[in-house]
């Protein structure tokens, strides 16, 4: 079976969509009977080949403002590569003009098209209508916009969303066939390391110094000015503790002046290697995450599966990868001070090796990334074979066998 990822949020430099499509390929590898193909953004024209997938770069423009992104707008290429490989099945990942293509595709040659909800881009693009409009023009833009998302996600085969808060709201807005298939994280790289000693060092840290760490696009949607910001509101027994930042993106040369001249910040750039992540993870005391309009946060269960306790803001998205933690502890909102707030707490909460132990076993027992491509890939077998979304029923066991709590009813 040949599945075709159109990927129009693929970046370069990193992203949950490209981990995403990194751990479908490696499982996809790893179980006999399937090719991939994966259409992606690109500065060039370009196909290359690993023994799963085909990878087509298409030459696009960059998105305005964005190191981050382009714009896959060749609709001819597009509908060429998949009427020349074929797919069984297409599955897009953003609602703008590449998720239309992949319906036109789809239909051409008459295979199943699914989308993945990636983004929450009503709920984004309704609250920064407020922010700059006020709220009687975001209620009527807001009407319009869960009108087009109504329209198109209607067309689609099945409609797949890591949470069940967004299966609800996308099912109260009127979008049919919504499956939820929680996400999940490689359990055999992101697992605890004896990392810490190592990484203060390289950092340049006193040992009693708290590290904090945000893995993830340098973006402002992300939260980076607020996080930023935190550390001039945290309290004076505080000041010594340390942000480092990991990633790339828009605010890039931003955070570098802001690392210049802030001797409790440091930014790394975007790193490749998982392994490398693992570490970082595993000598972090706090995992911050400032995002608002997060559809799931797979960097909030890497951070997990290491050990390391996260905190995300209320309502942003990041409660049910947070599932099991005790005390839950969320910034009230995506401001530095109701963020540093929110570090105070856990800070002052104290942690034991014991109980980072049990934070990772409890992501190895809900959150395997196994899990979720054994789900993913019954529902694509299930679309293949001509059968409704509508009598789909999500497996409930687990890729090693237990049975997980979260999907029963």
């Amino acid at each position: 079976m040949k599945i075709c990822d159109l990927a129009q949020f693929y970046s370069p430099l990193g992203g949950g969509v490209k981990r995403y499509i990194g751990d479908k390929q490696r499982h996809l590898e790893k179980e006999a009977g399937w090719e991939h193909v994966l259409i992606i953004p690109s500065y060039r024209d370009a196909v290359t080949s690993d023994p799963v997938t085909r990878l087509y770069e298409v030459k696009s423009p960059r998105l305005i403002g964005s190191r981050s992104y382009r714009i896959l707008m060749d609709r001819k290429k597009i509908l060429e590569i998949i009427q020349n490989e074929r797919p069984d099945l297409i599955e897009v990942g953003d609602p703008y003009r590449t998720a239309w293509i992949g319906l036109e595709a789809a239909r051409s040659i008459n295979v199943p098209v699914i989308a993945f909800y990636h983004s929450d881009f009503p709920r984004a693009f309704g609250r920064t209508i407020e922010r700059f409009l006020g709220r009687t023009i975001e209620r009527l833009i807001s009407r319009w916009i869960d009108g087009y998302v109504v329209r198109l996600y209607n067309q689609m085969d099945a409609t797949v969303v890591a949470t069940r808060r967004l299966c609800d709201a996308l099912t109260f807005c009127g979008i049919k066939r919504v499956i939820n298939i929680p996400l999940g994280t490689d359990i055999s790289t992101f697992r605890p390391k004896p990392s810490r000693e190592r990484i203060r060092n390289e950092l340049g840290l006193e040992a009693d110094q708290r590290l904090m760490l945000f893995v993830g696009r340098i973006a402002r949607e992300k939260g980076i000015r607020q996080l930023v910001e935190t550390l001039d509101h945290l309290p004076t027994r505080l000041k010594a503790c340390h942000l480092l930042l990991i990633g790339d993106g828009e605010l890039g040369e931003w955070v570098r002046r802001q690392a210049d001249r802030r001797p409790n910040l440091t930014w790394l750039p975007y790193s490749e290697s998982s392994s490398r992540l693992a570490e970082m993870y595993s000598a972090a005391d706090l995992f911050i995450h400032p995002g608002k309009w997060e559809t799931f946060g797979i960097v909030s269960l890497e951070a997990q599966a290491c050990g390391c306790r996260v905190i995300g803001i209320a309502g942003g998205g990041l409660e049910e990868s947070l599932a099991g933690e005790s005390p839950l502890i969320l910034a009230r909102a995506a401001t530095g001070p109701a963020i540093a707030e929110a570090i105070v707490r856990a800070l002052d909460l104290g942690e034991t090796d014991i109980e980072r132990k049990q934070r990772a076993a409890r992501m190895v027992e809900h959150f395997s990334i196994e899990t979720t491509f054994v789900r993913l890939t019954a529902l694509y077998r299930h679309l293949i074979a001509g059968v409704s979304a509508d009598t789909f029923k999500v497996p409930t066991h687990k890729a090693h066998g237990v049975q997980d709590p979260a999907l029963q009813t």
